[in-house]
Formats: C-alpha cells, structure tokens, sequence
C-alpha cells in the first residue's frame, strides 16, 4: 500500500509528487501516455521563479506586459518595462518536471472508480491501487472531485490556434467585445518562432476565431477551465489545482495558484500523518490556508467576472477610458487584489 496517490501527471501533480516524494511512499496515476501534452498556453508570470529553477529550453518567448482592447478599440497598455511572464513550452515544462521524480509514474493508467474506507482503493484499468490518501490533481474533468459530487461555479471553454508566423512582441494582447464573446475575450501571445491565437468563453468556437483573427493555417488545442473554487478536502482526499476550481476567474490560469497549493497541501499532509488522523476534520485546513492565500484574489476576481458578463460594449469603452495605465502596471498579474482586505 502506497501513503499517497497522486491522481494527475499535470504540473499541479508532479510539483506536488516532487514536495512529497522524500517523506512518503508516492505513486502518479495518469491517464495520457506521457506527461504533457496539456492544452494551455503555458503564459506564467515571474512568480514561478519562486517554485522552480527556470530552464532556458522550455522559454519560448518573454513578455513585458499586455495591450488590452476595448470594443471601440480603445488601449490600455500594462507594461512592467521588465520581464512580466514566460511564455513555456508546456509539454517540456510537464516532462521536466516528471524526469526529475523518482517516486513511480503510471501512464496510461485510468481511474475508473474511487472507494474510501480504512484507506483509498482506486480502481483502474491497469488493477487496484491502494493508498491512505489520494490527491485529485486531475484537471476540469477530475474523476476524483466527481466521486465526492462537487463540482466547480463554472466551466467554460478555452481554445487556442497556432501558427508559424514569427512573433517577437513585447507585449500579450487581449480583445473584449460583448457582441462576439459575452463572458470572455480573445487573446494573441507571441510565442517567439510562433504565434498563439486563442478564445476564453462559453460558446465559442474555432469559426470565431478564424474570423476575428483572419486565421487560415493553424494547429488547434482545446480545454475545459474551471472557474470558482468547489470544496477541496475530503476524507482521505485533497483536491489541488484545476480539479479544485481554484484557478484566476478572470483569465483561467491556474498553475501558479496549484503550487502555491502544493506547498499547503504537503504540510497539511504531514500533519495528517503524524497524527494518523485522515479526516475531514484534520485536512481542512488546507482549505483555510489556500483561503488565506488566494481566497481574496479569487473572491474579487469573481465578481469582476460577473460584471463582465452584464457590461454592454458600451460600459467597457467607459470602463477602459477611466483605466490609469500607471496604476495598473503595478498590479501583480496573479495577485492584482493583493493590498486589499
């Protein structure tokens, strides 16, 4: 029997593997072949500096900041005037990460059913695993959150288009235009030897795309985000990343927020095995530290998401024509409400 299984070779799975690996007996259960292969865009901002040694073969390209555009093509620059993000190869990211694990991998290996008593059996299609905890780091659609049958506020879709053209911008830009998309925005990031054009919303789709974007040769990858946390501890379980819902509410992204949950979840973990005590009652506390953490930034963002969705065309020019682009280039992209509350 296993201490921990972790389900989910994502980067929200594999950085938590790498924080629990020395102490504990850990296996990763995932469904894909490999690690990577994850539909995201992989923009991350400096702050991933605090969690991993950034390797120069993953970095595609590095950002300063965005250009936001208002329906009546209004911009507002953000700009740090220093490097804001990195564009990453995602797939080189994910498997990094993986290489650098020595607990066990089991690709190509689905969970199909979740029993949880005196300990975790999951069922698979490869056999049994048995654990004392089991870890739900299996994206939007995780098979370990819909045993509990909780589920994130909401999910929406994001897609993204590729192409070859060369992009060496400074500068992410992002479009609103309540006409096309009522909940969401389009987006371009220059990836360097690439360009990535892409779609945040729920009904959207790749017809969109190619007419806001004029698009004709591209490679499509396609996700579901969940938005608006869902409980996140169970007996026996804790819920990381995506799985959780814990992601920005107004851009989607989620990796950053995942490690920070990670590094709670480890010591929250330990706790729980010092004590041998695997109940709801001992792991809730992980939620009321990521609460501490992220909660505000998530609880503002939300309602920022939900004033998107009532705006006209017309209240986001009025909007963007009060924005104070020197204001809102201090704001940190992953903590804009940080100096609140």
């Amino acid at each position: 029997m296993h201490d921990i299984a972790i389900v989910g070779a994502g980067a929200s799975g594999l950085y938590l593997a790498s924080l629990l690996e020395k102490e504990f007996d850990v296996v990763v259960i995932e469904e894909h072949k490999q690690a990577g292969g994850k539909a995201c865009s992989g923009l991350y901002s400096a702050n991933i500096e605090k969690f991993v040694d950034i390797n120069e073969s993953w970095i595609e390209h590095a950002v300063e900041g965005a250009v936001l555009h208002s329906p009546n093509s209004t911009e507002v620059k953000v700009t740090k005037g220093k490097t804001a993000a990195y564009v990453m190869n995602r797939d080189l990211f994910d498997r990094h990460l993986a290489s650098g694990l020595s607990c066990p991998l089991k690709f190509d290996t689905r969970v199909e059913k979740i029993k949880i008593g005196n300990h975790v059996k999951l069922l698979t299609d490869k056999g049994i695993f048995e654990s004392r905890m089991v870890i739900g780091a299996d994206g939007a659609n995780s098979a370990v959150r819909r045993h509990f049958k909780t589920s994130p506020k909401e999910i929406v879709n994001g897609i993204i288009a590729i192409t070859n053209q060369q992009d060496c911008s400074k500068n992410v830009d992002l479009w609103f235009n309540k006409k096309l998309i009522s909940d969401g925005f389009f987006w371009k990031i220059p990836r360097g030897k690439r360009t990535e054009y892409g779609a945040l919303g729920r009904n959207i789709n790749y017809n969109m795309l190619e007419s806001f974007f004029r698009l004709r040769d591209y490679k499509k990858h396609a996700a579901f985000i969940p938005i608006g946390p869902c409980k996140s501890y169970f007996d026996r379980c804790l819920l990381i990343g995506d799985a959780a819902g814990i992601t920005k509410p107004w851009s989607g992204g989620g990796v950053l927020y995942a490690f920070n949950c990670a590094k709670i979840a480890k010591n929250v973990i330990k706790t729980a095995f010092d004590r041998n005590d695997f109940s709801e009652r001992v792991l809730k506390s992980y939620e009321g530290q990521w609460k501490t953490k992220l909660g505000i930034n998530i609880a503002l963002g939300l309602v920022a998401r939900e004033a998107l969705k009532s705006m006209a065309d017309r209240d986001i020019d009025s909007l963007f024509a009060k924005f104070n682009e020197k204001k809102m280039s201090r704001l940190d992209m992953d903590f804009p409400f940080a100096d609140i509350g």
